[in-house]
């Protein structure tokens, strides 16, 4: 029986059992719109065009400034944060390939964190022309009691909110703005959508600390290179004695033409461990390559095997056959004692976004000197060098190396140095404005509402030669609402432009048009909270199926009753569900209801109780149609349900009719 093949990188977005995914914090090199599609699918159980109708970040990411922007109309669901302009960068590149990700259950108050440590990028050709590597983990939060695992998370966590210090991330801390037409005096400020998630991820990351006396196996070069940090992480995370095999592995190797000694990373790597005691001076020594682009290492041949190393090609498991070969991306270094049987003894494993170069290993993060770079160190389980007996732990299939004697590369003709490792030509960072929310509809178009005062140092663009005005502290926009806009601004006599997303009255980012709502529909879209319903026709569960969703005239024949029991039973139904959320989904619970009925202002129902003087959402303030934690006033969930109920029935122009039940204010 062949073994299982290994997972792509996209598909370690996939949630655990019975989960969705809240929020996630990633930092890269590169990326691209369709892995990102790809990962975000999996992420949210939606796919494309559902994520933009919903119009919430669910993923924010952190490139490299060099990057060119991702947009969120590109990709909905991807909040692409800009570097900020005023803040020095403390590395050369942004090279660390991380990803901390929160996910929760549909039906408990379960959540789960994962950590993803990847050797390759964000993009498409990771998943099919790349030979890169992963490690992740997975923590149940409030039940788990793995101390590693949640120092590792803890350690993670820091990483990346230091790296965040040097992007604007307003678009996160995001803040809706009253729409004059339904605002009411006693609305209280709220956060949006994305800046809701974003709000529940801190929460929970924040109370993640690492365990006193354990150290984590994640490190960056934030402080110290990372060869400075390996011996240490070693002998903690494996063993404290020598090891008589070393493997070396990277997309990319040192460049330059001194062909006269060892290539000076890999000597390094190999006199540390040495030194550390983690490493015989005998030891069996391999580096595996790229053969078309290996730099230095395909100009040092023969220096390097009159010092013992061997280099050989990375090895494929997948595609073993040599019409087709991956390109080895995967930075790693493997070491193990190889002794009389199939087992790797004392193994240790480094993977990691730093290429065995100067900048990417051994040097601390700097403006002028080391990338930004993270990875891992631990000891893997259970290894064959052969898989004799266990042929799915064989390393070969675990890692891209194998020993076969005529993989050895003898001939420098069989070498290339390459190009190396390809610079960036984008770029993107903050502009003085980070987003706009529609404020108010004109006869042509409508305003737009910067989320600073300042309307004077930017310029926003409907079309090429066509710039828009402003009026008072809003910008004029002489067409349709928009998803996202052109804004172009000057550094140093220097104009730049990216995109700026555009947030609609109910808080959704760069979000397609809501449709109108009947009731059938409503409920499909509340009832599949905290998902979204299936795609074509919001088909699933109706009120009453002897109804179809449209209202045809034979329906409105039927007298009264029928709307009367359609929306007493949504009430119901509404009740029901919202009576048994925990605290955690409550916020984005009461945006959608406000949403979805807002959504139904032309509604036939609708209009069938404003004809009758009745407001058919007055039950919806009783304490027993709500949780126990937002049953009045008294608690924060309370008066945020009540004021977004305020904001739906003045939208609908219910506030004025006659109440069933009485409202509970």
């Amino acid at each position: 029986m062949s073994n299982p093949l290994p997972l792509s990188l996209s598909a370690y977005f996939v949630p655990p059992t019975d989960c969705i995914g809240e929020f996630g914090l990633l930092t890269g090199y590169s990326a691209d719109t369709h892995f990102f599609n790809d990962a975000l699918d999996k992420f949210t159980q939606t796919i494309k065009s559902q994520r933009a109708y919903e119009g919430s970040g669910y993923l924010a990411m952190m490139l490299d400034p060099n990057h060119h922007q991702i947009s969120a109309v590109d990709c909905p669901g991807l909040v692409h944060l800009a570097a900020k302009s005023n803040t020095e960068k403390k590395f050369r590149l942004l090279h660390a390939k991380v990803a901390l990700l929160l996910f929760k259950n549909k039906l408990t108050e379960q959540k789960i964190i994962r950590v993803i440590v990847s050797t390759g990028n964000w993009t498409r050709q990771t998943i099919e022309d790349s030979l890169d590597m992963v490690w992740s983990i997975d923590y149940e939060v409030a039940y788990s009691d793995n101390h590693q695992v949640q120092t590792d998370i803890a350690k993670v966590n820091d990483f990346i909110n230091h790296t965040l210090t040097f992007f604007n991330i307003d678009i996160l801390n995001s803040v809706r703005i009253e729409n004059k037409a339904t605002a009411t005096a006693t609305a209280i400020a709220t956060a949006t959508a994305t800046a809701l998630r974003f709000k529940h991820y801190q929460h929970v990351l924040g109370e993640i600390k690492p365990v006193k006396n354990v150290q984590p196996r994640f490190f960056d070069n934030t402080k110290q290179a990372l060869i400075t940090q390996l011996p240490h992480l070693i002998k903690t995370h494996s063993n404290n004695t020598k090891c008589n095999y070393l493997a070396l592995g990277s997309g990319f190797y040192e460049g330059g033409d001194n062909k006269s000694k060892v290539p000076k990373v890999i000597s390094e790597i190999e006199k540390v461990l040495q030194q550390a005691g983690l490493l015989t001076k005998t030891a069996e020594k391999d580096i595996y390559v790229n053969p078309d682009n290996c730099q230095l290492v395909a100009q040092t041949l023969d220096i390097l095997n009159t010092n013992d190393w061997s280099v050989r090609p990375a090895y494929d498991a997948v595609y073993q056959s040599k019409n087709y070969r991956r390109s080895l991306h995967a930075k790693f270094i493997f070491s193990a004692k190889n002794g009389s049987d199939d087992i790797c003894k004392r193994s240790w494993l480094y993977l990691g976004s730093g290429n065995l170069t100067t900048p990417g290993f051994l040097s601390k993060a700097s403006l002028h000197g080391g990338n930004l770079e993270a990875g891992v160190v631990f000891s893997p389980k259970e290894l064959s060098w052969y898989g004799e007996d266990d042929s799915a732990n064989c390393i070969s299939d675990k890692l891209p190396i194998n020993w076969d004697e005529e993989t050895i590369i003898t001939d420098a003709t069989q070498l290339c140095s390459g190009k190396g490792m390809p610079e960036l030509d984008g770029e993107f960072v903050a502009a003085p404005i980070s987003y706009f929310t529609i404020c108010s509809l004109t006869k042509t178009g409508c305003l737009l509402r910067p989320n600073t005062d300042d309307t004077k140092s930017y310029q926003v663009w409907y079309a090429e030669n066509y710039a828009c005005e402003c009026k008072g502290e809003n910008i004029i926009w002489p067409d349709n609402t928009p998803r996202q806009v052109k804004v172009t601004w000057n550094i140093k006599d220097e104009t730049h432009s990216i995109y700026i997303p555009v947030f609609d009255e109910f808080g959704r980012m760069a979000a397609t048009a809501l449709p109108e709502l009947e009731i059938d529909d409503a409920w499909n879209l509340l009832g599949a909270f905290p998902t979204l319903p299936a795609e074509d026709g919001f088909d699933g569960e109706v009120l009453d199926e002897s109804h179809s969703v449209a209202l045809n005239c034979q329906q409105e024949a039927s007298g009264s009753n029928y709307y009367i029991n359609k929306m007493m039973l949504l009430i119901e139904h509404v009740a029901q569900k919202q009576t048994e959320l925990d605290p955690f989904n409550w916020e984005q619970w009461c945006y959608r209801l406000e949403q979805i009925f807002c959504q139904m202002s032309k509604s036939a129902a609708i209009f069938y109780f404003k004809e009758i003087n009745i407001n058919p959402l007055s039950p919806l303030w009783a304490a027993p149609f709500r949780p126990l934690f937002a049953e009045d006033s008294s608690t924060e969930q309370g008066r945020l349900y009540e004021s977004l109920l305020r904001k739906i029935e003045h939208s609908l122009e219910l506030n004025q009719l006659i109440t069933l039940g009485g409202k509970g204010e």
